[in-house]
């Protein structure tokens, strides 16, 4: 009996011990992999808003609080700083308060499967399936000076007014430039955000849309008396995200004006910097500046956002 007992023991702790090692496993590279490329990468870049780089000793020095000192100035003084930062906090609006609405309306559109839905389903989707260079290339053509389609619809109408109408150069100069740029965003962005609000929607009890229809409420209070209460959650994370974009805006930038610096963005000046290998040491300071002003206030508008609506578990 003894004997019986002490074998199931260490069987016990044979399966024990198994699990401890492939739970160790698992967890090990996802904590190694935060623990390098957010801990240390955010720790150095803290120490090296510090620093400066000295020519003479080939390194890196301590030089105190200059480069944010530089940071202020320039705000203050530097053109080229200023419209940076009013560039990356316009993707803010375009994203939470135009893409967003826009998404939650086509979603519920999609949702009652009115007529054309399956195929709206489909131009909404496909932006967001492709990839961002094939999508910024065909955006590109179709305003293109020559071949865009978009020119000939232009002249035609207009032309029924004016002559003598002349294209504009839509990526050439600002602000028509970074308009497009925002143009741009609507069209591709739609896609992702639907998808969020669909699967939100979807999840709605049919028990709840058949009891509004039993009270007779149309299409406009079901959906914001309804519809909006009950994936408020997902609104309120699709929100914040569109927040987050004045500092993560960089390929749409990058690829549609490429060679302008008009159309410059928080992210797209710090990737430059890197990749030139241009006074690093500051543009880190820049982002850290920046992400400290931006922190409080995404939490701040989380956090008021959140008391619109109690959360709902169904």
């Amino acid at each position: 009996m003894e004997k019986s007992i002490e074998v199931k023991k260490k069987r016990i702790f044979k399966k024990k011990t198994k699990q401890r090692i492939f739970i160790t496993l698992m967890l090990a590279y996802p904590v190694l992999q935060f623990l390098l490329f957010f801990g240390y990468v955010n720790i150095d870049t803290i120490v090296l808003t510090f620093q400066k780089f000295s020519w003479t000793e080939g390194k890196y020095i301590y030089s105190g609080f200059d480069n944010y000192i530089m940071f202020f100035d320039r705000v203050i003084n530097d053109p080229w700083t200023r419209r940076t930062i009013i560039n990356s906090l316009f993707y803010m609006p375009v994203n939470s308060l135009i893409i967003l609405p826009l998404s939650m309306a086509f979603s519920y559109f999609l949702f009652k499967k009115l007529p054309f839905s399956g195929f709206f389903r489909v131009v909404y989707f496909l932006p967001s399936i492709l990839p961002i260079v094939v999508m910024t290339m065909a955006f590109s053509f179709t305003f293109d000076s020559n071949l865009g389609p978009v020119n000939d619809i232009y002249k035609w109408f207009f032309g029924m007014f004016d002559s003598n109408v002349v294209v504009p150069s839509w990526f050439g100069s600002y602000p028509t430039n970074q308009i497009m740029i925002f143009v741009y965003g609507v069209w591709v962005g739609l896609g992702f955000n639907i998808i969020l609000m669909t699967g939100a929607i979807a999840r709605i009890p049919e028990e709840l849309m058949e009891y509004g229809q039993l009270e007779g409420i149309g299409f406009f209070k079901e959906f914001t008396t309804v519809v909006i209460p009950l994936i408020w959650p997902t609104i309120v994370t699709t929100f914040i995200l569109g927040m987050t974009s004045v500092f993560t805006a960089l390929l749409q930038p990058l690829f549609l004006t490429p060679t302008s610096g008009d159309t410059n963005t928080i992210a797209l000046a710090i990737y430059n910097s890197v990749l030139q290998n241009q006074n690093i040491a500051y543009m880190a300071t820049f982002g850290i500046v920046l992400s400290l002003f931006g922190l409080p206030i995404i939490l701040l508008t989380r956090k008021t956002l959140n008391r619109f609506f109690t959360e709902v578990e169904y």
